[in-house]
């Protein structure tokens, strides 16, 4: 019975895209987040905000999974503990822009 239910379990995962962002976009993850719950998902521990992970970007990618790890997690507590994973995602553009604006600064700080 235990084996017929690992094998009916898969990894679940949704994405998210927010602002000018496409799922093809070329992206860099910068923030991984594991959310605990409970009696299989039914008490969670709270809101989570993407603002709180993202510095203020306005275009991101949010990306929200249940892992092999947390799958296997959730089979070992038979649901009482079910872990999912969620990852946030800017476009590779947008870091480029900040590392040359940040480069341009220092050049212009050096210069005085």
């Amino acid at each position: 019975m235990l084996c017929a239910v690992l094998m009916l379990d898969s990894c679940y995962s949704s994405t998210v895209c927010m602002g000018n962002m496409k799922p093809e976009t070329p992206a860099i993850k910068v923030s991984t987040v594991h959310n605990h719950h409970f009696l299989s998902g039914l008490i969670g521990e709270g809101k989570m905000r993407a603002k709180d992970y993202l510095e203020g970007e306005k275009d991101y990618k949010v990306k929200h999974q249940i892992t092999f790890v947390d799958g296997l997690l959730s089979s070992i507590t038979f649901g009482i503990y079910t872990p999912s994973t969620t990852k946030f995602y800017v476009p590779l553009r947008s870091i480029r822009k900040s590392s040359s604006s940040s480069r341009t600064r220092s050049d212009e700080d050096d210069e005085d």
